[in-house]
C-alpha cells in the first residue's frame, strides 16, 4: 500500500469518527419483508455559539422485496404498526449507542419520532417512558422532533401531543417543508421549533433565500434546525440566517468532507488536522 493510499485510508477513518456513530437496525415489516434502518447520529452545531451541541439520530428505511431487491421506504407508505415499532427500534438503540455524558453542560440530543405513533396515547407513554429513562441514562437534554406529519392536521390534535410531550422532552421541533401551506398549518401549535432537510431548500447557498426561509420556519417555533449540511459555504449560509442549529453530514469521500469535519472539530474545541485546514 502507497504512502498515498495510507493517507486516505487515515483520512477517511478519521472522517467516520466524526460523522457520528451508525444506527443499524433490521426487524420484520407487518407485510412480512424484511425492513432495514440505516442511519447515523449525526454531530449538531449551535451556529450561534459556533460550538458542538450534541448529536440529531437521523435515518432512512428500506425493505427486501421477494425478488431479492432492496427499495427505500416512505414513512407515508408504511402502517401504523411498523412506525410504532420503528420508532421503538430507534430509540432504543440510540439510547445503546450513546455513552453517557460527563460534560458540565449536558449535550443535546434530537429524536426522531412519527406523528402516527405519538398521536396514539398508548404509544405515547410508551415512547415517553423510554425518552425520560434514556435522558436519565446519557445525561443529556432531548429534543422531539415530530415527523410524518400529515398535511391538513387540525391545529388542536397537535396542540394536544405537542403539551404532552414538553413535560419530557426540552423542545418539540417539527419536521418541515419550507412552503407556506405547511408553514401555516403548524404554526401557533405548540412547537417550540422546526427542522428542515438542507435538500429542500430551493437554493441553499443563496443568503437571501436561506435568511426568508429562515424567518419563515421561525413562525412555527424560534429555534431552526437544517439537517444534512454538506458544504462549508452552505454551513455559513445557513449560520448568517440565524438558523439556530445545523446537523452536519460528513460523507468520506465528498467534496467538503474534510472541510466540514475541520469546523466539526474547531466547535467541539479540537485541532484541526493539517489535512483538514488544506481544505479550504
Amino acid at each position: 500500500m502507497d504512502q498515498a493510499t495510507v493517507k486516505s485510508t487515515a483520512r477517511d477513518s478519521a472522517l467516520e469518527r466524526i460523522r457520528g456513530p451508525a444506527i443499524t437496525v433490521a426487524m420484520a415489516g407487518a407485510s412480512g419483508h424484511r425492513l432495514h434502518i440505516e442511519g447515523v447520529l449525526r454531530p449538531v452545531i449551535a451556529l450561534h455559539e459556533g460550538a458542538m451541541r450534541g448529536c440529531a439520530a437521523c435515518y432512512a428505511v428500506s425493505e427486501t422485496q421477494p425478488d431479492g431487491r432492496v427499495t427505500p421506504v416512505l414513512g407515508t407508505a408504511m402502517n401504523a404498526v411498523d412506525l410504532e415499532r420503528i420508532d421503538l427500534a430507534v430509540l432504543d438503540r440510540t439510547f445503546a449507542t450513546i455513552e453517557p455524558s460527563t460534560a458540565e453542560r449536558p449535550p443535546l440530543l434530537i429524536l426522531p419520532l412519527s406523528w402516527s405513533s405519538l398521536r396514539n396515547a398508548s404509544t405515547r407513554q410508551r415512547l415517553l417512558r423510554l425518552a425520560a429513562a434514556g435522558q436519565l441514562k446519557l445525561r443529556n437534554i432531548a429534543l422531539c422532533e415530530v415527523i410524518g406529519i400529515e398535511p391538513g392536521t387540525p391545529q388542536s390534535a397537535l396542540r394536544e401531543v405537542t403539551g404532552r410531550l414538553q413535560p419530557i422532552f426540552r423542545g418539540v421541533l417539527a419536521r418541515a417543508t419550507p412552503d407556506r401551506r405547511t408553514i401555516r398549518g403548524l404554526t401557533d401549535c405548540g412547537f417550540t421549533g422546526a427542522t428542515v432537510e438542507a435538500a429542500d431548500l430551493h437554493d441553499p447557498e443563496d443568503e437571501g433565500a436561506m435568511l426568508r426561509t429562515v424567518l419563515a420556519l421561525q413562525k412555527i417555533g424560534s429555534g431552526v434546525l437544517v439537517h444534512a449540511v454538506r458544504s462549508v459555504a452552505r454551513l455559513s449560509t445557513v449560520r448568517a440566517a440565524g438558523a439556530s442549529w445545523a446537523s452536519l453530514e460528513i460523507v468520506p469521500g465528498g467534496k467538503d468532507a474534510a472541510g466540514l469535519a475541520a469546523h466539526a472539530k474547531t466547535a467541539a474545541g479540537e485541532t484541526p488536522t493539517a489535512a483538514s485546514e488544506s481544505s479550504h
